[in-house]
């Protein structure tokens, strides 16, 4: 019998939108591709996970040429099915066994703006650079970095992502954020760029540590590995952390301790522990979108033309010519005196439309005949309608081929272990 386990624990509640419910499948193996029977056994878990919540399931290949390409699994229910967790995978006398945990969302968790949000990730830092010698792993934190930026691209379209090659903040303040250089960085961030959100965070643990399994008649020790990682939200406009979790997750080091690993070999990343990394980011993403999908957009005065206002915000996130928007003053707060209190205001009167657009911005005009709006620099606007969004009762899609192997990756014949 063979058997591979990665365990994935959240320090953090998950998403208050979020239900989770198991679901479990077996299939013979067969002469069929090992590969092939996986994805059928996981989509299959996944039914019966979606059964217990309510949901309808039908799959779907995609092939090319006849190879199996991608791989969904198709829902028809009243929530949506975001994210599954592998939490155990075995191959006993041929037949292979899936056991998942699957997140799905209500249909209806808030309502937003069909607007992409302009979002920037910041490098991640290691709070520990020495635990990164175990492996060599010293440049984890930027991959990492890559790795949330390409998540989070994949997983929602309407989003403006700028990865940043630099930190946000210095690596001893991620011990004690202070809201005053909170919000001095937030100023400089809004002044500079104009994005509404930055997230930055820290790889916190990297540490290796013992198990032993006892048998009856031996035992057996094995080296395992944690990765905790913190991950910030900050609110650009409003000069505040909107959101901070931690996720801990830890799994088997398939390496020698002082065997330098390649970052960009498929070997690491496809090892129990590169797997229980690319999972922890997977559910790290899934409540950073959660957040700012819920989060009222704002797009920022950049210039003025006579009695025009130029944002922005333009065709690539979604403005269309007509498009209406009404202006917002970031003002001090009146019951605090520091500059890290903002309270955002709408200013009466101040409905403006698009008249003029072009991909990165939009030209906005009074909806008065000869009207005229009065607006400085970096003053804000937002949509005057919003939309639902979640999923109506309908189709939505689970991609089953990003899930993971929980195999062991192919060891190459001069690697030492």
């Amino acid at each position: 019998m063979r058997k591979w386990i990665v365990y994935l624990i959240l320090l953090s509640p998950f998403s208050v939108f979020a239900d989770w419910f198991e679901g479990e499948a077996s299939m013979l193996i067969g002469d069929a591709p090992v590969d092939q029977i996986r994805q059928q056994t996981i989509k299959n878990a996944i039914a019966d996970a979606s059964f217990q919540a309510g949901a309808m399931v039908s799959s779907e290949d995609i092939l090319l040429n006849g190879l199996l390409v991608n791989s969904k699994v198709m829902y028809q229910s009243q929530g949506m099915v975001r994210r599954a967790q592998v939490l155990q995978e075995s191959i006993d006398d041929g037949i292979l066994s899936v056991r998942v945990k699957v997140d799905i969302s209500p249909t209806e968790s808030c309502k937003a703006s069909a607007y992409a949000r302009s979002i920037m990730i910041t490098q991640f830092q290691m709070l520990k650079p020495k635990q990164a010698a175990i492996g060599g792993v010293f440049e984890l934190n930027k991959h990492v970095t890559k790795r949330i930026e390409q998540q989070l691209a994949g997983y929602n379209q309407q989003v403006d992502i700028l990865l940043m090659a630099q930190s946000f903040t210095e690596q001893n303040i991620l011990n004690g954020l202070k809201r005053d250089d909170i919000a001095e960085k937030a100023e400089y961030l809004r002044r500079k760029f104009g994005y509404q959100f930055a997230v930055f965070g820290t790889i916190r643990d990297l540490s290796a540590f013992k198990r032993i399994t006892k048998n009856r008649f031996s035992e057996e020790t094995t080296t395992r590995r944690n990765f905790t990682l913190r991950i910030y939200v900050l609110d650009i406009y409003h000069k505040a952390i909107v959101w901070e979790e931690s996720y801990h997750s830890e799994a088997d080091w398939d390496f020698a301790l002082h065997h330098e690993i390649d970052m960009n070999s498929s070997i690491f990343w496809g090892s129990d522990y590169g797997r229980a990394i690319l999972n922890t980011i997977s559910s790290a993403v899934v409540d950073i979108n959660d957040l700012i999908t819920c989060q009222p957009i704002y797009a920022q005065v950049v210039r003025r033309i006579a009695d025009r206002l130029v944002i922005n915000l333009g065709r690539r996130h979604g403005v269309k010519m007509g498009d209406k928007f009404f202006l917002l003053k970031a003002l001090q707060d009146p019951n605090n005196l520091s500059n890290s209190h903002v309270v955002i205001s709408p200013v009466a009167n101040s409905s403006v439309q698009v008249v003029a657009l072009d991909n990165d911005s939009a030209q906005l005009a009074s909806v008065q005949i000869n009207g005229s709006v009065s607006a400085q620099l970096l003053d804000l606007v937002s949509p005057i309608q919003t939309q639902k969004i979640g999923i109506s009762q309908g189709i939505s899609t689970y991609d089953t081929s990003s899930i993971p192997s929980l195999q062991p990756a192919p060891t190459p014949a001069n690697n030492s272990h």
